[in-house]
This record gives structure tokens, sequence and C-alpha cells, in this order.
């Protein structure tokens, strides 16, 4: 049975008659530091983190960043782990692309070698998916992104949008699970709003509302090391998006090393759902599932069964989506995956005018005040008034 569900993922990860791929490439600049104080509370870096590197042309087969909980096989083994101590999270660097444990090969799963396209999973078809439903209560994850690519048709056309969380928002860290069950009716405690009487911005700007002190809300004046802002060591200024995700382990029959690491090679996919009533609809048909700090929390506590916590997993990044998303159009150099440059991300605008003051709006500069124009050339005049029979009067 799992090897027919395995041989009717289509070209989105999903089956065959799913609808295009979404959420296909993004970008990560996120320092490991940062993705750990992202994860909360005492994360710690896990395997592979070395192999994490700023990337704004991010594609499937990459390695990300993956917050997920130590310990937790299943919502069976809660108790114990709580009991034992073992829910501390930690950041790995998974690819991008999940190869079940299943599989005979890894080329059956890798999209650029003609094999199955997984980045993505259908959050409606979990469940009754063998492929997903092993993973579903004991390998859930929490993908980090600056933000992620989407393109959006018109006819024949396609422009390159770039969706990330806006600059307000303030959901920078992942909190703690209060323990509490939902029943999937209610997602009031999990939404991206405040509740009544809640603190909505810090007093101190350079906190967050659990009192931790963000990289990117440092003073300039403390995030300079040489002519390197901290920005540019930790990662963007705004919040990074929280995706769910599944993830799996894969050993390798031969016993060799994977990329040239040794251990088995774990990957990940991100959930994707309706974007109904969202401004990403006008986008795309498919987007990815964003959690907030608390429904983070809740996804990641494994001890939590699946088919109680999607309910308010769904509503609340239905929320997020319409109101705490920024989406513009970026250039069409984005649409090839070998251009990485942070003008990739870049608004339309700002790098039509990047490529024009490079270019031909040299020509139209003005001269910084105080520096004048240097005086254009002038026919010598004590030449023009010499007679013409100078030399023949000597």
């Amino acid at each position: 049975a799992q090897a027919a569900v395995a041989a009717t993922i289509g070209p989105s990860g999903e089956t065959a008659s799913a609808s295009p791929a979404m959420c296909g490439r993004g970008a990560c600049t996120l320092s490991t530091e940062r993705c750990r104080r992202v994860a909360g509370g005492k994360a710690t870096l896990g395997r592979g983190t070395e192999r994490l590197r700023k990337k704004f042309n991010l594609s499937p087969q990459s390695y990300v960043p993956v917050v997920r909980q130590c310990g937790c096989a299943g919502p069976g083994d809660g108790a114990a782990c709580k009991d034992a101590g073992m829910l501390e999270r930690e950041v790995c660097a998974m690819k991008w692309g999940l190869v079940p444990a299943f599989a005979k090969r890894l080329e059956d799963y890798d999209v650029f070698r003609g094999g199955s396209s997984t980045f993505n999973a259908r959050i409606e078809s979990a469940e009754s998916s063998g492929l997903w439903r092993r993973l579903i209560d004991g390998k859930r994850g929490v993908v980090l992104l600056d933000g992620f690519y989407e393109w959006k048709t018109s006819g024949k056309s396609k422009t390159p949008m770039f969706i990330r969380n806006c600059d307000e928002y303030d959901g920078h860290v992942i909190g703690e699970n209060d323990g509490h069950v939902f029943d999937g009716k209610s997602a009031d405690h999990c939404s991206s709003d405040p509740r009544p009487g809640e603190m909505t911005t810090p007093k101190d700007p350079q906190l967050t509302q659990e009192g931790i002190v963000l990289p990117e809300k440092l003073p300039v004046s403390q995030a300079t090391t040489g002519e390197a802002t901290h920005e540019e060591l930790s990662g963007p200024s705004h919040a990074p998006l929280l995706l769910a995700a599944l993830y799996d382990a894969w050993h390798n029959p031969e016993k060799g090393t994977i990329d040239g690491a040794d251990g088995p090679l774990e990957s990940v996919t991100i959930l994707t759902m309706e974007p109904d009533g969202t401004p990403l609809s006008a986008v795309h048909d498919r987007m990815p599932i964003f959690l907030t700090p608390q429904t983070a929390a809740l996804w990641l506590d494994c001890s939590q069964p699946f088919d109680k916590v999607v309910g308010t997993v769904v509503r609340t990044s239905q929320e997020h989506a319409q109101k705490q998303l920024t989406i513009f159009e970026v250039a069409p150099l984005v649409s090839n995956v070998k251009n990485e440059s942070p003008d990739c991300i870049l608004p339309k605008k700002e790098y039509d005018g990047k490529q024009f003051a490079g270019g031909l709006g040299r020509f139209f500069n003005k001269a910084p005040p105080g520096k004048s124009q240097p005086e254009a050339k002038r026919p010598r005049t004590d030449l023009a008034t010499a007679p013409a029979d100078a030399d023949a009067k000597k």
C-alpha cells in the first residue's frame, strides 16, 4: 500500500490530481543562533545545522531549519516525556522534500532527477494518506523561513510575488504550550490577535512579550561588527514565518554517507491548505499553514493527537493570512534558481530603481551638494585673437 501511495505522488507532492505545486521557493537568511532563539525556551542546535546557508532563492532539495520537540514519539508518550523532562526543543537542518523511511532510493524522491515531489502535503488528506498518516502524531515540526515566493498567473503571464510577515507582527519566538487539549472548535487563545487585556506592544521596544531580547531589535550601535550590521548576521528584522511541517528519517541501505554526512537523512514537507478568505487566494489556490507562537507550540507538542489540534491550527492559519502578511511583486530574476542575491526579495519598484540608478540613471544624477560640475571646455581665445599672418610679420 505504501508503494502504491508513493507511486501516485504528483508534481505538488501530493496525489496526481492535486493542484499545481505551491510554496516551492523561499528565502531563509536566519543565522543558526537566531533560529535557536526563535525556537524558544532552552532550545538547542541539533543535527546538521552547520549545513544551513543564507539563501535568498531557496529551492526544494536544499536544507532548511526545522524546529522539533525532543523525546516524544506520539500522544501515548506525552506524560512520560514530561516526567522525564525531555520536552526541550531543538533546531535541525533537514532536506526540503520528504524522503519516506520506506523509500528504496533517494532518486525516487528527488524532483530534479525526475522523482516524486514531496515538498508540500495537503492537510486535508494527511490522515487518509499512507505517506503522511505515519507522521502526523509523532513527527511534527516547524519550518523557519524569511518568506516564500509564489507566481501569480494572469493569462499566459506569471508574476513572481514574495510573501512574508508584516513588519508590525511581533511573533518572533515560539511560546510554551499550556497543556490544554483542544477540540478544534475554538481558536480564541491561539489567535494571531491579542486577547482582551493582553499587552500588544512591549513597553521596551527591545523586548518581546516573553521578555527575550531579540537580535534584530538591538540598537544599531550594539548590532555592528566591522562593516556588517546585526541584521546581515542574524536575518531579517521582521518575524520569520513559522510553517507547519512533517518530517521523516531515511537510512541508507548501502551504509554510506548522505550528502557527506553519516547517519540517516532527515527530510521535511510543508503542509498546505486552501487560502479561502485571505489575500493569498488572489495569488494561488493553496497556501502553507502559518503558525503563530501559540499554535506552533501546540503543533510541536506530540502528546496532543493530530485530530485534536488540526482544527485550531487551520483556523488560526487563516486568521494569520488575513491580517499579518505582506505580499508584493518582485523581479523576474527569482524565476531562475541560479540567481542568488538580496535583489531577489526587493520589491519590484525598488529593484527597477536600483537597476536604473546603476545604468541609464547615472547620466541624470545631480552632483552632490557642495560639489560643482566640471566646467565645459572652451575654445582658446588667445589663439583666436592672434593675427593670422603673425609669423609672416616676424
